[in-house]
């Protein structure tokens, strides 16, 4: 049933031009090369600012458009390292794909805001959290309308009673 709401609004949106955002997202598939990445910088802030505060599922249609940017910006990017596994990717343990996607284009935004706001290449523990905090937060206000996760719900849990942050630290910092 979400997902047949989800579809329906995104029809509507594409029809209406409903809950667009104020600036334009790229619609690049591949930049052709770092530097021209690099001249879009601001632009890539701006979008992962929105896939993160936009609300579902009114702005469905213009979210999938900002994750795609964002997937080919961070893909171009060398101002941007970013190294996922199933320690530190709390979203590869959802059991569902679909929210699994949804969080980890949230926590890749959490990244590039880091990033650009801080002048930050290298994907250390600082990063991480911020990141790891904006996707907590983008699943809490979304979570009733992409579904629940049951493991998400453990780690929001202890998000909000502050104890998640060392937890992480420590699986972020031991090795394999």
């Amino acid at each position: 049933m979400k997902k047949t709401l989800i579809l329906i609004t995104l029809v509507l949106s594409t029809l209406t031009g409903y809950a667009k955002p104020n600036f334009e997202i790229p619609e690049i598939k591949k930049y052709e090369s770092a530097e021209d990445c690099r001249k879009d910088n601001d632009i890539a802030l701006k979008t992962a600012q929105y896939y993160l505060s936009a609300q579902l599922p009114e702005e469905a249609y213009w979210t999938l458009s900002a994750a795609q940017y964002i997937m080919t910006w961070i893909e171009a990017s060398d101002d941007i390292t970013v190294y996922i596994d199933k320690k530190r990717g709390l979203y590869l343990k959802c059991e569902s794909t679909d929210i699994a996607s949804q969080l980890a284009v949230a926590y890749l935004a959490g990244c590039t805001i880091y990033c650009l706001e801080n002048k930050q290449k290298e994907h250390d523990f600082n990063m991480h959290y911020f990141a790891v905090s904006k996707m907590m937060t983008y699943y809490e206000k979304n979570r009733e309308k992409t579904g629940r996760d049951k493991i998400m719900d453990g780690y929001l849990k202890d998000f909000k009673k502050g104890k998640l942050k060392a937890k992480e630290e420590k699986k972020f910092k031991t090795k394999d």
